[in-house]
């Protein structure tokens, strides 16, 4: 079992940075080999369960990016008011 959760976590790792590159059809596709890798077979609650933790990562991983370039826009924002000369 571990074996199959490190497969899947290194696909996952490699994979997620190329998740804004590939369309929605490679997507589903990557999702389904590295789910079939990790052993899931395609109908049961296993290989649903592993669809469903590949797509939530998706999304946390692009609210992270999200709340990364947030943070860098207001620590910009307070660099530039603290370099502004003061009347």
């Amino acid at each position: 079992m571990e074996i199959h959760f490190s497969r899947l976590l290194l696909i996952v790792a490699v994979a997620l940075p190329l998740g804004a590159c590939m369309s929605a059809a490679e997507i589903a596709a990557n999702d389904d080999a590295a789910c079939r890798s990790a052993g899931a077979k395609p109908g049961t609650p296993a290989y649903v369960k592993c669809r469903e933790n590949r797509s939530n990562q998706r999304i946390a991983q692009r609210e992270g990016e999200r709340s990364m370039q947030r943070m860098q826009w207001e620590m910009n924002q307070s660099a530039m008011r603290a370099s502004m000369p003061r009347m």
